[in-house]
Order: C-alpha cells, then sequence, then structure tokens
C-alpha cells in the first residue's frame, strides 16, 4: 500500500518525453526571437552611430567651406592669355581666397578648385578640393591637377550642386553657372545643396561673398 502510494505521486509530478520536448522548442523559439531582437537593436545603433559620425563630419566641411568663400577675395587669376576673378558651374568653383584649409600656405591667400564628381559603380558623388598658394601658382595649376592633388572632403552622397547669386540691375537672381566671360566680377552669395541620400531631405547653405560687401 505505501509503495503504490508513492509510486503515484512521482508519476505525477514528473515530466514526460513530448511535455519535456514541448518546452524546449518554446524556449528555443524565445531564445531565437531575443537574440532576433538583439541582432536588429545592433544593427540599429551602428547604423545610428555611423550616420551621426556622417552628419558631424559633414558639418565640419561645411563650416570650412563657408569661411572659405565667405573670405574669397577680388584677386585676378591668370590663365594663358585670359583673366578671370571667380568661376563656377554646378560641379566645379575656383576662385581665391584668404582662408586656406590645407595647412602650408606661405602667403596666406590660396587658389581654391573644388570639384563634385560621379564615384564609379554606385552612383554617388563626392567633394573634393584642390588647394595652391597663389604666390605660387602658374598656368597649369589652374586646369592640370593630378588625383593626389586633391583632397576628398565629403564622400558617398546622393547629389551636390553649386548655385550663384547675381544682381541684376533691381532684382537679385540664382543662376547654375558663373561664367566670367559673360558675368564679371564675384557673385554676392553661394549656395551648395546637398542630398544625402534619397530618404533625406536636402541641405541648402547660403553663403555671403564679404568682398562684395566691401565694395
Amino acid at each position: 500500500m505505501h509503495f503504490k502510494k508513492q509510486t503515484a505521486i512521482h508519476g505525477a509530478s514528473g515530466f514526460t518525453l513530448l511535455e519535456l520536448i514541448i518546452s524546449l522548442t518554446i524556449l528555443g523559439v524565445v531564445l531565437l526571437i531575443i537574440f532576433g531582437a538583439l541582432r536588429i537593436g545592433t544593427r540599429a545603433w551602428e547604423k545610428g552611430e555611423k550616420d551621426i559620425a556622417v552628419y558631424q563630419r559633414q558639418r565640419a566641411v561645411l563650416g570650412l567651406l563657408s569661411q572659405q568663400i565667405a573670405s574669397a577675395c577680388v584677386h585676378e587669376i591668370k590663365w594663358g592669355d585670359d583673366a578671370f576673378y571667380f568661376r563656377g558651374s554646378e560641379k566645379k568653383m575656383e576662385f581665391v581666397s584668404r582662408m586656406p584649409i590645407v595647412p602650408g600656405a606661405l602667403t596666406g591667400v590660396v587658389f581654391v578648385k573644388y570639384e563634385i564628381e560621379d564615384v564609379a559603380k554606385d552612383g554617388k558623388m563626392q567633394l573634393r578640393l584642390f588647394e595652391k598658394d597663389a604666390g605660387f601658382m602658374k598656368d597649369e595649376d589652374i586646369e592640370n591637377q593630378r588625383d593626389e592633388d586633391f583632397f576628398t572632403l565629403i564622400s558617398g552622397i546622393e547629389n551636390l550642386q553649386f548655385e550663384y547669386l547675381k544682381s541684376d540691375k533691381d532684382d537679385v537672381i540664382w543662376q547654375n553657372a558663373w561664367d566670367p566671360s559673360e558675368t564679371e566680377g564675384m557673385p554676392l552669395a553661394v549656395r551648395i545643396v546637398l542630398k544625402q541620400d534619397e530618404q533625406t531631405a536636402p541641405i541648402r547653405l547660403i553663403i555671403p561673398v564679404r568682398c562684395q560687401q566691401e565694395g
């Protein structure tokens, strides 16, 4: 009688093999969901950190560009039989500035060339900078720069372009090019339009050119 009672108690409190398999399956599914959520969270955190780093770099670069463009000066750039003070298009801009970005300018006045180019394969764009001390500038420095003479400032962007503010009689207009053969002097301001990717809104930065205000 006593033996049968013990057997009944042990049988009621134990787990069958099927119950154990079901429990382990449920535990495995729960662990899979937890680790999947952790993996998604880690990727989101890494992407957030990368986006912040990219944003901070772009902000720093645009700050330097703003100072350099604002410090553009009326300095004649001679190229063969031609000469100009400022020249620009949607993807290229050339002028002389009192604000060097690259260390090493002895005179403190530099010839600057910004160039936006498409990067092969992924279709993204990058902004490059060429600087040359204006006191040691030659004709070949204006048109024939080597790739190693450029510094990449921003890369991996969807789009980037320059626009120029021109005074037209009693009005001012934005135009996509500043051709010295058609437009004299310096633009009143330069607008930079930067679009990181298709999901983000474009950044528009307007930079007044100070030498115009001094005149």
